[in-house]
């Protein structure tokens, strides 16, 4: 049988000077051309899609997100953008007010410009009453809990990093969250994960880096999404698992790695980041180290073996000096070819040194990074510099770097710290609130692609060319406008995402 064509007519291609076109057979690429040259492919095309100005690009990929979190956030208590702990308990009581939940899920609360003190336990008590509360921090690392959720959880009170007064991160925040799992029932979880799913469709993304762990969702999430993608064309989902040691649960499951969240540190906005010298606005403390780096190499070198990605959740300094001497250890053990052939990763990687980056890029490790975390928190005033001090906050995030010494790059939201939205992502990348260097539109725009798909250990995708996977994104830019400019500068929309030759979203219309 002679597989379904799709033409899509009229279309602005980056980088071309005239208007172009692209015939789709099946799930691949059949052609790419002018639209002066289309005619040939309009007869017996199935659809013929007229798009004129309407901008073109290979569907992007989100490299780290959190499915069931993210759609939390999307169908419940959102709390990002308040600008104080008042504003934050507003949100709270008008949402308490309506609210049929068993427990109160909030995400997404920054205090760290707020001038009337942070959250406590007490403060939802006075609003939710006996009702158990979990509202988490906009970096997901720590979060504050009313007194019925402490009652519910055992030995909370005694796990490390129970602050007293309703604050939970490490360990203490792992139990809740375990907790949590247990409250909801696969129903709930599978219409959040297909909330976040058909979310990030409309924002242009074709597939998405589930970075799953014991601390954050439950397994079986990974078959929620393996039946929600049956059922409708969705974003395609790879999926990692974050548990050393888990290579029975990786071959049940099929997940392509024991990676993404498997934490070396914590977060920089919770002060749970790793760091070689103090916190400028806490000296008392550096952080928190989770594995050293006896138990990274241990890890790279079984996940090698099985066939299987390692990856680790690196932030602070000291996290990226102990992966790195992990990766060199694991290196020394099997050999350089063999470690760079199995595409490991790591997850954030925001204070790496160059030598560190040298290594790295001898290896062929992947860094999965959120521009958009520059975009939030960089800059000279920004929570970065309060946080670590001028001096270290400008030497975070160097893209740049990574870029000239040779360590793939692969650009995700981590959402649901920050919002699926590619474009700004790649405006952030571009223009590093810091000042120094950033990286091209072309480099930028591969990592949000083909970046993304070569993470995932993919090397079909990612690219507008014959041959390459049908992952299209199809952009509605304002007229007389340069497509790319506008779309750098915000204003593009999404219109279409294909997904394997389907459209996963469409606002379009179709002419034959």
């Amino acid at each position: 049988m002679t597989a379904p064509r799709a033409l899509y007519r009229a279309v602005t291609l980056v980088g071309a000077a005239h208007p172009g076109a692209l015939a789709v057979e099946g799930d691949r690429i059949a052609w790419v051309g002018a639209d002066a040259d289309a005619d040939a492919w309009a007869d017996g095309a199935t659809e013929v899609h007229h798009l004129p100005g309407v901008l073109l690009t290979p569907g992007f990929v989100d490299a780290h997100v959190h499915l069931g979190m993210t759609g939390q956030a999307l169908r419940g208590l959102d709390l990002s953008g308040a600008r104080s702990r008042v504003e934050v308990l507003e949100r709270f009581a008008a949402h308490v007010a309506t609210s049929t939940e068993t427990v109160v899920h909030g995400q997404g609360w920054d205090d760290t410009d707020w001038s009337d003190g942070t959250l406590t336990g007490a403060d939802l008590d006075r609003v939710a009453g006996e009702r158990a509360t979990y509202l988490a921090r906009v970096d997901g690392h720590s979060a504050v809990v009313s007194a019925a959720m402490v009652a519910q959880v055992s030995g909370l009170r005694d796990a490390d990093g129970w602050g007293g007064d309703g604050r939970v991160e490490r360990h203490a925040h792992h139990l809740v969250r375990r907790h949590l799992a247990t409250t909801t029932g696969p129903a709930h979880r599978e219409a959040m994960i297909g909330a976040a799913l058909r979310s990030a469709a409309a924002a242009g993304i074709v597939s998405v880096h589930e970075n799953a762990a014991p601390d954050i969702s439950p397994l079986d999430d990974v078959t929620l999404v393996r039946g929600l993608r049956e059922a409708e064309v969705l974003p395609e989902v790879v999926t990692y698992w974050g548990a050393r040691g888990a290579y029975d649960e990786a071959r049940a499951y099929g997940v392509a790695g024991l990676a993404g969240d498997l934490n070396l540190d914590g977060s920089l906005g919770s002060r749970t980041a790793a760091l070689h010298a103090p916190y400028d606005d806490n000296p008392s403390s550096s952080g928190h180290l989770y594995l050293d780096a006896d138990e990274v190499a241990e890890h790279v070198v079984g996940c090698t073996r099985a066939g299987l990605q390692a990856g680790f959740h690196v932030i602070g300094d000291r996290a990226s000096t102990v992966f790195v001497e992990g990766l060199r250890s694991a290196r020394d053990v099997l050999g350089t070819d063999t470690i760079r052939a199995a595409r490991h990763r790591v997850e954030h990687l925001e204070m790496p040194s160059g030598a560190e980056l040298e290594l790295m890029a001898q290896l062929g490790v992947t860094a999965s990074v959120q521009p958009s975390f520059d975009a939030a928190w960089g800059g000279r005033t920004g929570m970065y510099a309060a946080r670590v001090g001028r001096a270290r906050a400008q030497r975070m995030n160097p893209f740049a770097a990574m870029q000239a010494i040779g360590v793939p790059l692969a650009l995700g939201s981590d959402a649901p710290v920050t919002a699926f939205a590619p474009w700004g992502a790649i405006e952030a990348a571009m223009h590093p609130r810091n000042g120094g260097t950033g990286l091209t539109l072309a480099q930028a725009l591969h990592a949000h692609t083909a970046g993304g798909w070569h993470a995932a250990r993919v090397d079909d995708a990612g690219v507008l060319e014959a041959g390459a996977a049908a992952h299209l994104a199809f952009w509605e830019v304002p007229e007389d406008a340069d497509a790319i400019e506008a779309a750098v500068g915000g204003h593009a929309r999404c219109v279409r995402t294909v997904v394997g030759g389907r459209a996963a979203f469409d606002t379009t219309s179709t002419d034959a």
